[in-house]
């Protein structure tokens, strides 16, 4: 939830901006309004926009879902499109009574305009923030995983089909590529692969067992015989 906190206050920055910028340039008409009254009400929206995007980040905490950047922006843009239009449409109802479907519905397309334009730059300078922050000698294999996984350590890998689940110490994920390439992409950290199917990092290593690793997720990951010399060798039994 602290995470949630601290993302809401530079996005409240963000859309608090983007209601100055909007009421200096003034589209949709509003140029006939008084600046005053431009810069309460793109403010205003926008806020109100900044507050429904938040949303997504509170469903996805909620139900712990692992999202994309993109895939994030995308749910932004709807949910912070519907606070707008409501506000608006409120307003409206007050102000000139109930207005067409037809109105209503070009109306939320601008704002779903403006609120996506936001939402994907906002994405984009998040994602070359995370670049800018990422400690040196990382390992590459980070920059597969989503947002909420690229401050976790890494446990293990385990190949599945097609796919290698990426054991880490806040929960997996799935990443479509070969086992073999995404340990190389472990690099710097420290492993070994105790089975054909599987890689290990030595920080995710609990305990050793006659047959098997307990990692430090409480999931396991078999040794097979060539696998246990490489465990000795290493030092971790």
């Amino acid at each position: 939830m602290n995470k949630i906190i601290k993302k809401l206050i530079p996005m409240l920055t963000v859309c608090a901006i983007a209601g100055v910028v909007l009421a200096i340039m003034a589209p949709y008409g509003t140029h006939v309004f008084s600046p005053l009254y431009r810069f309460l009400y793109w403010t205003g929206l926008s806020l109100a926009g900044g507050l429904g995007a938040s949303v997504v980040d509170l469903l996805a905490f909620l139900f712990k879902k692992n999202l994309g950047k993109w895939q994030i922006a995308l749910a932004q843009s709807v949910t912070s499109t519907l606070a707008v239009s409501t506000i608006i449409l409120i307003m409206a109802i007050l102000t000139y009574g109930m207005p067409s479907m037809k109105g209503f519905a070009l109306t939320m397309f601008y704002v779903w305009v403006i609120a996506a334009i936001i939402t994907f730059i906002g994405a984009l300078l998040n994602g070359q923030k995370q670049a800018r922050e990422a400690p040196p000698n990382r390992a590459a294999l980070y920059e597969r995983l989503p947002p909420h996984l690229r401050s976790a350590d890494i446990y293990a890998l385990a190949a599945e089909d097609h796919y290698v689940r990426v054991i880490t110490s806040k929960g997996d994920e799935l990443v479509l590529m070969r086992l073999t390439d995404a340990v190389k992409e472990t690099a710097p950290l420290k492993g070994l692969s105790p089975h054909r199917s599987w890689w290990v990092a030595e920080a995710g290593v609990e305990k050793i067992k006659k047959s098997e690793i307990l990692l430090r997720s409480d999931q396991t990951a078999p040794i097979s015989r060539t696998g246990m010399k490489l465990v000795r060798g290493a030092g971790w039994v």
